[in-house]
């Protein structure tokens, strides 16, 4: 009886066996929705911004005729200004051209005629442009890289011209139809009512393609006092369980923070993160508008930007996938500049159709509201020519201009003016 009993009892438990394997083979599992709102909630950090107030030239060159320039720089009453007559006029029609082509003596245009060049250091797509510059009709559909605008009066005075430089130095296009006129060009170079003639600094052309005072400028020294991104900030920022994220320790110092797929790197000696997220790379051609609106949304949500910015470097139109961006750092006129390899004034970011692939910046969260002031003088003329020519690599120098150089303590940074060298590599060097 008993034996008849368990033969029964491990029947039943073989049948059902047989029939949990059967359902677990053959049904679909039902799931629980995961609301991302409940599981995490990243507080905002920073402030945000549009595209827009990331786009602006960072000199405008004013050729007055008789071989006189000035060179105005951003957050100035006279470039505000300048900058604002210029986005009230209309640009239409875009003819593709080369510099043989437009025939025009650049020296004499420089030197003789009046017109104003509108400079963008490393460029910016032409679609981007529009956004700031009304430029009306179809673009131009190879979407070049602008690196500046130069609109100027004809030798007969009653017309004016306005040539779009890009990267590439056969390509050019020249607007075929403008509402500006030579007297538009006129007023803006004169300053008229803007500044006292006795304010306008004189430069002069040196080297290749920039210009230096022929007497001292002024601008501020800084210092501004700062906060620092917290790790749980940003843990909360980056990923969606910052509760199953392990910490890794480096030789150097530095931190890991990782969910297996995402990282966050943290070199807290030099107040710098980078986060990573793999991506397979496409061979797709890239849209460099849309990439960098994505660039521009993602710092909003991630860390924000805590003071001004500029599109500072975009990624050649050539480039089928994983464009990277730099944005730059500003204070008032001038960019804060790093030396060499310095992690410092800048944020890079890599994105492959509008997916952010890497991310870096520095940790610091500048207290504008706190910033002290003093005035403080960069050299010009014969003096700054001086110091020029005995700079070893000047060689290597394609642009010098002025930066701000940042002298970073424990809770302040200080931002200095200085004179910043541009090298071929691509680095940045200080003139001391």
């Amino acid at each position: 009886m008993i034996e008849t009993a368990k033969s029964v009892v491990l029947v039943m438990l073989v049948a059902l066996s047989l029939l949990q394997s059967y359902y677990l083979s053959f049904s679909s599992p039902k799931f629980d929705p995961l609301v991302q709102e409940e599981y995490v909630k990243p507080e905002p950090i920073g402030s945000q911004a549009v595209l827009e107030d990331l786009l602006f030239a960072d000199q405008l060159v004013l050729h007055m005729g008789n071989q006189q320039h000035t060179v105005l720089y951003p957050d100035t009453e006279a470039y505000k200004r300048v900058v604002e007559n210029v986005r009230q006029r209309s640009l239409e029609g875009f003819r593709k051209t080369t510099p043989a082509l437009v025939n025009v003596n650049w020296d004499d245009i420089r030197n003789k005629q009046q017109g104003i060049e509108v400079r963008f250091r490393d460029g910016v797509p032409i679609n981007v442009l529009q956004r700031v510059m009304q430029m009306k009709g179809e673009l131009p559909a190879d979407n070049d890289i602008i690196t500046r605008v130069w609109i100027f009066a004809k030798e007969s005075k009653d017309d004016v011209r306005t040539i779009l430089f890009t990267d590439t130095y056969n390509t050019m296009y020249e607007v075929m139809k403008s509402d500006i006129s030579a007297k538009d060009i006129e007023r803006f170079v004169s300053l008229e009512g803007v500044l006292p003639k006795e304010e306008i600094v004189p430069y002069k052309l040196a080297g290749d393609d920039y210009y230096l005072p022929l007497k001292p400028i002024s601008f501020p020294t800084v210092k501004l006092p700062f906060t620092q991104y917290t790790v749980e900030q940003l843990k909360r920022s980056f990923f969606v369980d910052p509760a199953i994220t392990r910490k890794l320790s480096e030789w150097d110092g530095s931190e890991i923070y990782t969910d297996t797929k995402r990282g966050l790197k943290l070199k807290n000696d030099q107040r710098w993160m980078t986060y990573t997220d793999p991506i397979a790379p496409l061979d797709s051609k890239e849209d460099l508008r849309d990439n960098l609106l994505s660039a521009v949304q993602f710092v909003n949500q991630h860390g924000g930007w805590n003071g001004k910015y500029s599109v500072n470097k975009v990624p050649q139109r050539l480039l089928p996938s994983n464009q990277a961006f730099l944005f730059r750092q500003y204070y008032g006129s001038l960019p804060v500049m790093n030396q060499r390899s310095e992690n410092i004034g800048f944020i890079k970011m890599v994105l492959q159709k509008g997916v952010v692939a890497s991310y870096e910046r520095s940790m610091m969260i500048p207290d504008l509201s706190k910033a002290v002031s003093k005035g403080s003088t960069l050299i010009g003329g014969e003096t700054l020519d001086e110091k020029l020519n005995q700079y070893g690599k000047k060689n290597s120098v394609i642009a010098v201009f002025p930066g701000y150089r940042p002298i970073v303590s424990d809770q302040a940074m200080e931002l200095v003016p200085a004179w910043t060298l541009e090298l071929r590599d691509g680095t940045y060097e200080f003139l001391d």
